[in-house]
């Protein structure tokens, strides 16, 4: 696919990624697991939603709630 108009104007209208810098990233992470709520092996990690700065964990936590249907 060519670097045409049609894809400018789809780029125009993408939504910005967002991801929290790795300095910035405290995960959450249930206790035991190797991995945290979003998938990654995190240098700095809680149990304590409160503390959790990683916008990947927030999203994942949202995206579980909705999947199961409460509020």
């Amino acid at each position: 696919m060519s670097e045409g108009p049609i894809k400018a104007w789809r780029d125009a209208h993408k939504p910005p990624r967002v991801s929290t810098p790795d300095n910035y990233r405290v995960c959450y992470q249930k206790l035991g697991a190797r991995r945290s709520w979003c998938g990654r092996r995190p240098k700095v990690a809680y149990d304590d939603w409160t503390k959790v700065t990683c916008a990947d964990c927030l999203a994942a936590r949202e995206a579980d709630r909705i999947a199961a249907g409460s509020s």
